[in-house]
């Protein structure tokens, strides 16, 4: 994926920062998600990254994507990057492998993934999907 085009993360970072909601209160919130970091020390073979990869990127653009919190967002932005989302996880399920034994490994990795993507909805939906629990998100991204 990233040999294919290495800007995706910077412009997907640069549009993730222009559509976000503004918070002019201070932002106190408690027991932000972090990132697992399980995730970032595991040795992964290139199939099973790939899918890891996905699994995030599927993850993110549903979360991007819900329409219930879709007027916090600036539109322009949030739609280039749901289409860049789009783009990418169309090309890594495009190139991914058809064999499923050649993604079997670690699902810890993929339950990993999934756990940290329903931790971060939580804590949305205990902070009412508050500008500033957006901008929690935004900044673990």
């Amino acid at each position: 994926l990233w040999t294919h085009d290495d800007t995706f993360p910077w412009d997907a970072l640069r549009l993730l920062h222009h559509m976000a909601p503004n918070s002019t209160q201070p932002c106190q919130l408690h027991h932000p998600p972090f990132f697992p970091d399980t995730l970032l020390h595991t040795h992964l073979n290139p199939h099973q990254a790939a899918a890891a990869a996905l699994r995030i990127l599927q993850r993110l653009f549903h979360t991007l994507g819900t329409n219930a919190t879709s007027h916090l967002w600036q539109a322009q932005p949030r739609h280039r990057l749901l289409n860049k989302l789009h783009h990418y996880i169309h090309r890594l399920q495009r190139c991914g492998p058809h064999d499923p034994s050649l993604v079997q490994g670690p699902r810890n990795s993929l339950l990993t993934i999934d756990k940290y993507f329903r931790d971060i909805h939580l804590f949305l939906h205990v902070h009412n999907h508050s500008a500033c629990a957006w901008d929690h998100v935004r900044l673990q991204a």
